[in-house]
């Protein structure tokens, strides 16, 4: 298939390409131009199964009354008409009593999610987990840190455009994840100083933390966290050293190896 023809056909059927073509049957990051939807759909079920952007078949073309129900039962009281559910809507919540803007769209696939009192992002002193993702479209592996007791799952966010995880190891705290994380990316940067991918490429947040998957594998990167000990200096060499020799290429080998306290997560 001609890569440009087949980005001309997409955008035919209402995406905006946003990256190179991946070939037929792979997730291909894009845009839905009538709402800006962000997602990865196979060119063959765009084509073939005359297939569309999932958010808008999911959550329709955006009804007033549909919406301002979807907002109270999340907690929400609008405090302005509706417009789409890409656009932020000024609310009032009624667990924090704080005027916030949160999306629709956020608001239909997270719950709850005040920018004032929802639970996000990594807290230091709460378990977290640290992850591996890789991406075949983008052909980008990821390694990142999120809290265990968080309202929005971080990673089905990464799942929705078209990351698949590899696996994850829990930590105790927020703090030792993410010392582990840096300890790992240190590592890395001394071969591989910058980012992969952009942050068009990855929107959700994270793309720091990206490697070219033809250099630094999926494989490998999970074994570094699995054996990461929050190093630096000669120790985090030592690290890198280990998870060189390591670095598998079936994805399958990582699941066996797996410690007690980790999750190896197949798709």
């Amino acid at each position: 298939m001609n890569p440009l023809e087949a980005s001309t056909e997409m955008l035919r059927r209402g995406f905006r390409v946003l990256v190179s073509y991946p070939g037929t049957n792979k997730p291909w990051l894009s845009q839905c131009v009538a709402k800006g939807h962000l997602i990865a759909p196979r060119y063959d079920n765009v084509t073939g199964r005359n297939g569309g952007c999932r958010f808008c078949k999911r959550y329709g073309p955006g009804d007033q009354a549909e919406a301002v129900r979807d907002m109270r039962a999340a907690g929400f009281e609008p405090l302005e008409p509706f417009k789409n559910i890409a656009t932020p809507w000024l609310a009032l919540c009624g667990r924090c009593g704080k005027i916030s803007s949160p999306k629709l769209n956020n608001v239909r696939t997270r719950g709850e999610c005040c920018a004032h009192c929802a639970k996000y992002g990594l807290k230091k002193d709460a378990p977290a987990w640290l992850y591996v993702l890789t991406h075949i479209g983008l052909s980008a592996t990821k390694v990142g840190v999120t809290g265990q007791d968080t309202r929005e799952d971080r990673l089905m966010r990464f799942k929705n455009l078209g990351w698949t995880v590899v696996g994850r190891r829990a930590f105790e705290t927020g703090e030792a994840a993410y010392k582990a994380e840096q300890a790992v990316i240190g590592a890395l940067r001394l071969d591989h100083p910058r980012p992969f991918l952009t942050a068009a490429h990855v929107p959700c947040g994270g793309w720091t933390e990206t490697f070219d998957a033809a250099l630094v594998s999926a494989a490998r990167l999970w074994l570094m966290v699995q054996t990461a000990r929050e190093p630096s200096g000669r120790a985090a060499a030592r690290v890198r050293s280990r998870a060189a020799e390591h670095d598998f290429v079936q994805l399958t080998v990582v699941s066996t190896v797996a410690p007690a306290s980790s999750d190896c997560i197949s798709n």
